[in-house]
């Protein structure tokens, strides 16, 4: 089984309310899952039900096909680096990375041995008689991680490590978070509510809401093929846009009339496309542009459709396109997503 991670049926409750409903999923051994969601949607909490910080209310947990729902934290084989580095402010950066082994007993040949080598994994080898005073915040994260790989834990946890850096720092760690992924191959479950964290790091990322899993998916699924409405309007920079059309049996309608494409569904259903997806410059749509921002890779223009609905469009940066001016453009057909009005589920293939 090596490091497999399995979620069967598992609940949570805090005071009679449910907060994870009866969620089942499977993380292969050495893979990277990033679970992205909002605040509140049930993350955090799932990670510390992995690691044993909460007790589960019902169904198993199973790392390397063993149930470990009833073992203390100790006993799982799992490390955890938190949001908070924790580190004692005390202790050199050597004495905070083997703490844990110091405290488990590790004879202190094999414990230096260890200690060298997580920090030459994470590059904080000549760092080591440092204090965390005196070094930078992506460098403190590198500690937290480091102590945490030097107990060679099947299983790494992250709950949002990343939040208390810079722009340019999280950059900077995600790569170097990829690349200690690709060295040390253990199954990897990465918490997030950044959806860039979860894109570039994740081989499959798990969306949660309101406790439930709207999508387990690959990146390039989740953005090209979402499952509903929930995911499309939360993946993607400027998200999907979500319009409510009829269809004929030949075109979709807004509710003046007007053809936003041809297609051949018949009913009431929320039609999806992304900005970047929509061509300007011809076509039979014609709009004005209410407001312009130029985002330096594009700009992103809002312009407002028959019926009051307003959509986003991104067009190439530098298009000669101001505020107020009529654009035209059209929705390429194989460009649309489909999603039922009532449920928000997916309706096309």
């Amino acid at each position: 089984m090596g490091n497999t991670i399995e979620l069967d049926h598992v609940s949570k409750a805090f005071d009679g309310k449910t907060v994870i409903h009866g969620l089942s999923a499977a993380f292969e051994d050495g893979e990277f899952i990033a679970i992205l969601g909002p605040s509140g949607c049930g993350k955090s909490t799932m990670l510390s039900m992995i690691a044993g910080l909460e007790r589960i209310t019902s169904g198993r947990i199973l790392i390397g096909g063993t149930e470990v729902q009833n073992k203390a934290p100790k006993d799982r084989g799992c490390a955890m680096v938190f949001q908070n580095y924790a580190l004692y402010p005390h202790m050199s950066v050597r004495e905070n990375i083997g703490y844990a082994l110091k405290v488990a007993g590790v004879p202190k040949e094999e414990r230096h041995r260890r200690i060298a080598e997580a920090a030459r994994v994470v590059e904080l080898g000549d760092y080591l008689d440092r204090r965390p005073s005196a070094l930078s915040g992506g460098q403190r994260q590198r500690v937290a991680i480091a102590r945490a790989i030097v107990r060679e834990p099947k299983v790494l946890l992250f709950d949002e490590p990343l939040s208390n850096l810079d722009a340019k720092l999280r950059h900077g760690m995600r790569m170097e978070l990829s690349q200690l992924h690709r060295r040390i191959g253990a199954t990897s479950v990465f918490v997030t509510h950044d959806q860039i964290e979860a894109m570039t790091l994740a081989g499959r990322v798990m969306l949660l809401n309101a406790g439930r899993i709207e999508q387990f998916a690959s990146p390039h699924d989740l953005y090209h093929r979402p499952a509903s409405t929930f995911v499309a309007s939360f993946i993607g920079a400027p998200p999907m846009n979500l319009i409510t059309v009829t269809g004929d049996g030949s075109a979709l309608r807004l509710p003046d009339g007007t053809i936003l494409a041809d297609h051949g569904h018949t009913g009431g259903v929320t039609l999806g496309i992304r900005p970047e997806k929509i061509v300007t410059g011809a076509g039979t749509l014609l709009a004005k542009v209410l407001y312009r921002e130029d985002l330096g890779s594009h700009c992103s223009l809002l312009v407002q459709l028959g019926g009051g609905q307003t959509i986003l469009i991104a067009s190439p940066f530098g298009t000669e396109i101001g505020a107020f001016d009529e654009i035209r453009f059209h929705f390429p057909t194989e460009q649309i997503h489909l999603f039922d009005t009532e449920t928000g589920l997916r309706a096309n293939s």
